[in-house]
């Protein structure tokens, strides 16, 4: 059996990580979107922008696409049935969606949010932290959901960002939510660091939910936040959410 030579094992692990993730704009108002996805610096993040389905054809290694149009639906829509009947976990945020072609469909985002709510899907896989949540636990909250929602509280601690996210679930239909995952994240310098003291406003608040909703969180690393900020976010999904 060959034996790789050292300049070979370098170049092995010097290749880019595979792009597993996809965000592709389309229409009027996509390039702003698909730079600020790109300035997030995530090695398996591919950013397009099409104009035709036949720019972003499916690919082996794709695992999710999140496709974005305040227009040109039509073009939008034609890309993600490629996707979804391709089995790559389909997410829209795309101005008048069918249905049809998508796992999930959030409604009624404001375009200028449209980045913070990429960035909400994207950063539990593609980042490191204490407890994990991987592409799977995505899809289970995602997959052939109907539809889905995100919330962000940013905080000077665990307790207030909880009570923060605690207000803004006041506003949610919560007996239409089925699946919610949750995402504390902090700089990994942060002194005091976060115990287990602090996880109990967290537990206590997924505890308050229904029963029926099914519930996944996470405790994930962020350097690019200020050391004594925590941020909150929320995936939930319902088919009548």
């Amino acid at each position: 059996m060959k034996t790789m030579t050292d300049s070979e094992i370098l170049k092995k692990y010097q290749q880019p990580f595979p792009v597993s993730f996809k965000v592709i704009g389309t229409g009027t108002g996509a390039t702003d979107i698909i730079e600020k996805v790109k300035s997030f610096g995530y090695d398996c993040v591919g950013c397009i922008l099409a104009k035709t389905p036949s720019d972003c054809i499916p690919m082996d290694d794709d695992k999710m696409v999140i496709i974005v149009a305040r227009d040109n639906e039509e073009v939008a829509n034609a890309i993600a049935k490629t996707y979804h009947e391709a089995g790559v976990l389909t997410i829209s945020l795309v101005y008048e969606p069918n249905i049809a072609c998508y796992d999930s469909v959030m409604m009624d985002s404001m375009h200028e949010d449209l980045p913070e709510i990429i960035k909400t899907l994207l950063q539990p896989v593609v980042t490191q932290g204490y407890i994990c949540f991987d592409f799977n636990d995505l899809c289970t909250i995602l997959h052939d959901s109907g539809f889905f929602t995100t919330l962000t509280a940013e905080r000077k601690n665990v307790e207030e960002a909880v009570n923060n996210m605690k207000k803004k679930l006041e506003n949610v239909p919560t007996q239409h939510i089925e699946s919610l995952s949750a995402h504390l994240y902090f700089n990994r310098e942060r002194q005091p660091t976060i115990t287990m003291t602090d996880m109990k406003h967290l537990s206590e608040m997924i505890s308050s939910l229904p029963e029926s909703i099914n519930v996944i969180w996470s405790v994930n690393f962020d350097d690019t936040l200020p050391y004594d900020l925590i941020r909150f976010s929320i995936i939930m999904s319902g088919n009548e959410l």
